[in-house]
């Protein structure tokens, strides 16, 4: 790899970061940077860009939908994004680890997107843009230590953008 294309490695982040941090889109700000053609495309998708770097996951204690200390500065921030970004839709998937039968996992997954749903909500985010349900059952590790199950059991935000 040369130094020009390390270089975009660092500076496209960098990049989809800095509308976020500005409380604008991607798109608005996109022209006012020099870049080469085919990054300059990438960051015309905006909000999609933005929000893979900003939607964070957060994770779960075993056997519980309630939110973490650690994890509600990671919620804080999708909250404000969210309202400054109000044509967003969220999809918030709750997963969870291998033990326990298939129909609880599903019922703890669904109980720990709604956890989240309701904490951005609290702040402000309107209930109509956030959509909550089970994840789709696939596990981020498959081995079955502890640390892969804590991995596993979380809340994944994916966003969209409507007209």
């Amino acid at each position: 790899m040369n130094t020009r294309t390390l270089a975009w490695f660092v500076v496209l982040p960098v990049l989809a970061l800095a509308p976020v941090l500005a409380g604008s889109r991607a798109r608005e700000v996109a022209p006012a940077v020099a870049v080469p053609a085919a990054v300059a495309s990438t960051l015309a998708t905006g909000p999609r860009l933005v929000a893979s770097v900003l939607l964070s996951p957060i994770y779960f204690a075993a056997g519980t939908t309630q939110i973490r200390p650690n994890d509600t500065r990671i919620l804080d921030a999708h909250a404000a994004w969210l309202r400054a970004n109000r044509t967003q839709r969220l999809l918030i998937e709750g997963h969870t680890d291998s033990a326990g039968d298939s129909a609880f996992s599903r019922q703890v997954g669904v109980q720990r997107a709604k956890s989240a749903k309701a904490y951005l909500v609290a702040r402000g985010v309107p209930s109509e843009q956030i959509t909550a349900s089970a994840g789709d059952g696939v596990p981020t590790c498959g081995e079955r230590t502890a640390t892969c199950r804590a991995a596993n059991r979380r809340a994944t935000f994916s966003a969209d953008a409507r007209p």
